[in-house]
């Protein structure tokens, strides 16, 4: 890990970190905020937090509620990225935009920025995909 950097990270693989981290929050949101609900329960309700549909929606609030400074310049670049793969419910461009939401928390979640992370996911889910 000593070599290691950042930039040389592509977009597409700090979107596959950034997947597992969001969906983590969104599991531990719904554990911590329905703990009675049954899995297979909560397993449908964290999918519509996670799909890229609804992560594309959340790209979106973020953008159009001036949440995201430099950071945007990470999701566009990722979101500008092809992919050999797309969502089975969702258009390219949403799933374009999804990768780009993932792969700003995966980059965060490599710098360490945890804080930042759970305050973008906060937003998110108060206002963003839930809405």
């Amino acid at each position: 890990m000593d070599n290691f950097k950042l930039d040389t990270v592509p977009s597409l693989s700090l979107a596959f970190l950034g997947d597992a981290v969001y969906a983590v929050h969104v599991r531990e949101h719904l554990i911590r905020n329905k703990p009675y609900l049954k899995p297979d329960v909560l397993h449908r309700e964290a999918n519509k937090l996670v799909s890229a549909r609804a992560q594309a929606e959340a790209l979106h609030f973020l953008r159009k509620s001036e949440l995201l400074t430099e950071e945007w310049d990470i999701a566009k670049k990722a979101r500008n990225k092809s992919s050999a793969t797309r969502a089975k419910n969702a258009s390219i461009k949403e799933y374009r935009d999804a990768s780009g939401l993932e792969a700003l928390v995966g980059h965060l979640s490599l710098t360490e920025n945890e804080t930042r992370i759970t305050e973008l996911m906060a937003h998110i889910i108060e206002n963003g995909s839930e809405a």
